[in-house]
């Protein structure tokens, strides 16, 4: 065998070692994009089931509120429809007695009827109100974006948490004509509850929480302002950071803000930061949202 022979066996062999070792590379980047693609819907999974936990552990905070909201207007309904089953047998009783003389009480009677009907369907409407926006809020809603009314849903949240907005509160909202969006409303509840639950625990003894929000180029601004202490700078740059929280062991999970930034940045490609107010203590949450989801 001359040298040529012997050089492109040399090289012929060394090709075939190359190969080999390529393609056995990359089965391995393939298996290794495998498991990555297994670890990111792991991920994904599991902060879906972070985010709905929140959610349940504010409902879990709401629910005694929202019984004593139900229970207001579920007692006056039921004192109501006593009174009226009370009348409706006292006129059924004159009807069959063919008494054709109408007598003080039953004239106070008939004047009552409309009021007593009108009150009880009120308080009924009421009742349905608060269970539907618990109902929406609490149900995990996934990814699902639709043409979203951000109004609607910061009066929706308010009503749900209106068993805490006590006299030493004053909540002042400005949200008019603001364009709908793509959004999950489920998700944006949350967001808004987390928000102003926080700025409630911010002002123990009361104060002052602005709602307001704007149209802009790409979409629209909302700020959620309260006159609590404010946030020092050095907390700031952290404050979105899961785990963060300024709240004493066991009244806080830490996660709340973190989720916010999550549901507002990833679900929704928008932004959110807090600052203190311009003038006087405080602090305003201003969030972005687009118009539409790329």
């Amino acid at each position: 065998m001359d040298a040529f022979e012997r050089a492109y066996h040399r090289e012929k062999a060394a090709r075939k070692q190359a190969e080999d070792e390529l393609e056995t590379l990359s089965r391995e980047i393939y298996q290794k994009n495998e498991e990555l693609s297994e670890l990111n819907a792991d991920l994904l999974r599991n902060q879906a089931q972070l985010v709905q936990s929140e959610k349940l552990a504010t409902v879990g905070q709401l629910a005694s509120g929202v019984a004593h909201e139900i229970n207001n207007p579920l007692g006056f309904s039921l004192s109501n429809l006593s009174t009226l089953r009370d009348y409706v047998a006292e006129l059924t009783k004159l009807v069959a007695d063919e008494q054709r003389l109408v007598t003080d009480q039953t004239k106070l009677m008939l004047e009552d009827l409309p009021i007593l009907i009108e009150e009880t369907v009120d308080g009924l409407h009421s009742i349905q109100s608060i269970v539907n926006d618990l109902r929406n809020y609490s149900r995990d809603a996934g990814d699902q974006f639709s043409q979203t009314d951000v109004e609607a849903c910061i009066g929706s949240t308010l009503n749900m948490l209106r068993n805490q907005i006590t006299p030493e509160f004053d909540i002042q909202v400005s949200l008019d004509n603001l364009p709908l969006i793509d959004a999950n409303p489920g998700k944006l509840n949350q967001v808004f509850s987390n928000l102003i639950i926080n700025a409630f625990q911010a002002m123990p003894a009361g104060g002052e929480i602005s709602i307001d929000g704007e149209a802009d180029a790409d979409g629209l601004i909302v700020r959620i302002k309260d006159t609590g202490p404010g946030i020092p700078d050095e907390i700031l740059s952290t404050l979105f950071e899961p785990f963060h929280t300024t709240k004493p062991v066991g009244e806080g999970t830490g996660l709340g803000l973190s989720i916010c930034r999550a549901i507002i940045v990833d679900h929704h490609q928008g932004s959110i930061e807090a600052r203190p107010i311009d003038q006087g203590p405080g602090t305003v949450f201003e969030i972005r949202l687009p118009t539409s989801q790329a």
